[in-house]
């Protein structure tokens, strides 16, 4: 029988688990409670922001991955021990997503947290890599592997089955939510929760001012006021609100096109930048990117888990046969997918 494997992607907006023959078994909010006097961790994912909703005064809400896995070991480690016992008992071989900017240091020590949350084998995996396995857009030898979550984008560009450039940038879907915020408040002159403007960014954000002309109601606040002030956001004042942190993003990813060796220019070209994350569902970010950078720009069927179903497609493509004591399993996966193409 087919040994199981599993992959885990621990972002700051989503927690997700995938497991061979089964897919996704696990996609919740990044959110944990835990009691105050004891520190112990109550729940984890929706049942967190559930009990929340009773407000007890024992219990305290924290989305643990802001500032990323490493930052947080203690938490993490609870965190994944309570994945592993809750949905990948058993199962020995489990891939981690990591950004771009990891360093041998921290991997160990993520690798280390796995172990001790009862991994026989943990493994990392960078998140452009796992997100190019898992996109279902076939693998190219030559492509712009770019995922913006939550709170960081990652980008790899991968030439002839090697890495030759990665970097992790602090520009994501917080930084647009900010963004909104302090539009409105400069505009409007009323203040909004970053969930307020998580929803306007979703219902009618846009970096792409063609053809957009959506509208929607929402409601802020003014200092010493209680009562709530409705009022009305267009998707063209969007487009304005979000121009800043999406020449961020912009620019991270031309400095990466900047990195294509001469050699390769045609054919990262001709395959373009693969686009993934929960960012991507941003309206007309791909357009932008497309437009701005002059390279093909293709936002993934699946971009919220495709990382976490990379994770696993790659343990299934190089099998789990010697490689119980190799850590990063990037390179390894590139050299095979360059080897069988």
């Amino acid at each position: 029988m087919l040994q199981k494997r599993a992959g885990l992607d621990l972002g700051a907006a989503n927690l997700l688990a995938t497991v061979t023959g089964d897919g996704i078994v696990m996609r919740e909010p990044s959110a944990v409670a835990i009691d105050r006097t004891t520190g112990q961790i109550l729940y984890y994912g929706e049942k967190a922001e559930t009990i929340l909703e009773a407000l007890p005064s024992n219990v305290s809400l924290f989305r643990p991955f802001r500032t990323g896995m490493v930052n947080e070991l203690d938490l993490t480690q609870k965190i994944i021990a309570g994945i592993v016992s809750d949905r990948l008992s058993g199962i020995q071989h489990v891939a981690l997503t990591v950004p771009c900017s990891v360093s041998e240091i921290e991997e160990g020590a993520l690798a280390e947290v796995m172990g001790q949350s009862g991994v026989r084998y943990p493994h990392t995996v960078y998140a452009p890599v796992a997100a190019l396995a898992g996109s279902g857009s076939g693998i190219s030898d030559m492509v712009l592997s770019v995922v913006t979550g939550a709170t960081v984008t990652d980008i790899a560009l991968i030439c002839d089955g090697e890495i030759v450039y990665m970097k992790s940038v602090p520009t994501a879907g917080e930084t647009f939510d900010r963004a909104i915020v302090n539009y409105i408040e400069n505009e409007r002159g009323l203040k909004i929760t970053l969930r307020t403007a998580e929803n306007i960014k979703m219902t009618v954000g846009t970096v792409w001012n063609e053809g957009a002309h959506q509208e929607m109601q929402a409601q802020g606040y003014r200092d010493g006021e209680e009562k709530p002030i409705p009022f009305t956001v267009r998707s063209e004042e969007m487009f304005r609100a979000l121009e800043e942190p999406t020449a961020g993003i912009l620019e991270a990813i031309c400095v990466a096109i900047s990195h294509v060796p001469t050699k390769y220019v045609p054919r990262v070209f001709e395959n373009g930048i693969l686009l993934s994350g929960g960012t991507a569902l941003l309206e007309g970010l791909d357009r932008m990117i497309s437009g701005v950078t002059g390279v093909r720009t293709v936002r993934v069927s699946n971009p919220v888990t495709a990382a976490a179903t990379g994770t696993e497609t790659i343990l299934n493509f190089i099998g789990t046969r010697g490689i119980a004591s190799v850590r990063n399993l990037s390179a390894l996966y590139l050299t095979k997918c360059r080897s069988v193409n």
